[in-house]
């Protein structure tokens, strides 16, 4: 099985694949840091559709995202 870690940046580079502008030259942790709100709801039902989960609305905020390992390690909770 995949780690938590490349599976969650897999996700992310298929949602950055997916926008058609210049978006999908941006490194993950380069779009994570300029995410806009309608990215950010578009990742996090990914994520929540991918590993069954419901993220809290407490974590449901911009800085739990900004950082690819501060996003791994507030899903990792809820993997548990």
């Amino acid at each position: 099985m995949e780690n938590l870690n490349e599976k969650i940046e897999e996700i992310i580079k298929g949602l950055m694949e997916s926008h058609d502008d210049d978006v999908a030259e941006e490194t993950v942790d380069e779009y994570l840091a300029y995410i806009d709100s309608i990215r950010f709801i578009e990742l996090v039902t990914a994520i929540e559709s991918e590993f069954e989960i419901e993220i809290d609305a407490s974590d449901l905020i911009m800085e739990n995202i900004k950082n690819k390992d501060a996003f791994v390690t507030m899903i990792k909770k809820y993997l548990k």
